[in-house]
């Protein structure tokens, strides 16, 4: 008996002792658990929380684009066209050689804007105003066909002048079919001799592009001269001119390039693109202007023209 209560006297610590180890096993595996639903809570919370700032994110952006007026499939298109003006800047005198694939895709742009056939702005440039340091013409001459190739210059006040004065222009550029039409009750002149550098901007150049005090403006050299519409030149490239004559009168600087556009081996430009910069930064545009006139029919191969009937 004695022996029984002294066996089952020590056999009662071990059974205690295994059954607070399992008491402790379950205890850790019950915090364990509530230590995995708490992260697992945390998680759902992040991604909850993720989920709504998303989608405050994507309200933001389209309550931006909105106000904005922003059409991001246009956008996203003219991005993608805007590729080709890279090519434009292989040399000097590249503007021309990539001509037919420029037009196609300013014409293609001039849908997607409410100036529709009239101007096209652009989101490249190809000058940069920290390039120059002093006044002068980079005069591109003409090509095998004798069309006007681009001209950069530099542009400070001392080469403004007046347009008084000056005597009529005799050159005839490549695609000069001259014709006037009665539209609208005004008798129309539809072609000019368009400056690519506006002649009262070309005071101070000598016939090299150099700047020397006391030359007259450039007002019939053919380098500087092609067949523009007289709308073209008249109501919208004088809008730009005038921009940077603003900018010239104050003292300030413009580094400008006029680019006539050819088609294929067409005489006569189907635009001129316009690029411009100020050195004070106050001006800076990128436009292609298309050389049409209203109510004419104008044939760009030989520059023949007829009226609407």
């Amino acid at each position: 008996m004695s022996n029984r209560n002294s066996n089952s006297t020590q056999r009662r610590p071990s059974s205690n002792g295994s059954g607070a180890k399992k008491l402790l096993l379950l205890g850790g595996m019950a915090r364990a658990k509530g230590r995995n639903n708490r992260g697992s809570n945390n998680q759902k919370a992040n991604f909850r929380l993720g989920k709504f700032l998303l989608l405050m994110l994507v309200v933001v952006a389209f309550i931006f684009l909105a106000r904005n007026d922003f059409d991001l499939g246009r956008t996203l298109d003219d991005i993608r066209s805007f590729q080709i003006f890279d090519l434009f800047e292989q040399d000097g005198r590249a503007d021309i050689l990539f001509a037919d694939e420029f037009y196609d895709r300013a014409e293609y742009l001039a849908l997607l804007y409410p100036e529709g056939r009239e101007v096209v702005y652009l989101e490249v440039m190809t000058i940069q105003a920290d390039d120059w340091e002093y006044e002068r013409l980079d005069i591109g001459g003409h090509d095998e066909l004798g069309r006007t190739l681009p001209i950069i210059a530099f542009l400070s006040e001392d080469n403004l002048g007046i347009s008084e004065g000056r005597s009529a222009q005799t050159h005839t550029p490549t695609g000069w079919q001259q014709n006037q039409f009665e539209i609208d009750e005004s008798n129309v002149w539809v072609k000019n001799r368009g400056h690519l550098i506006a002649y009262t901007f070309t005071f101070n150049f000598n016939a090299y592009g150099e700047f020397v005090y006391g030359y007259a403006g450039s007002e019939n050299d053919p380098a500087n001269l092609f067949t523009q519409t007289a709308h073209s030149n008249q109501n919208v490239m004088t809008r730009y001119e005038g921009q940077i004559r603003s900018i010239l009168a104050d003292g300030g600087e413009v580094v400008f390039k006029a680019a006539p556009i050819f088609r294929d081996d067409e005489l006569m430009a189907r635009g001129i693109w316009l690029q411009a910069v100020s050195l004070c930064e106050d001006l800076m545009f990128s436009v292609f202007i298309f050389n049409e006139q209203p109510g004419v029919i104008i044939d760009h191969q030989t520059g023949e023209n007829w009226i609407y009937e």
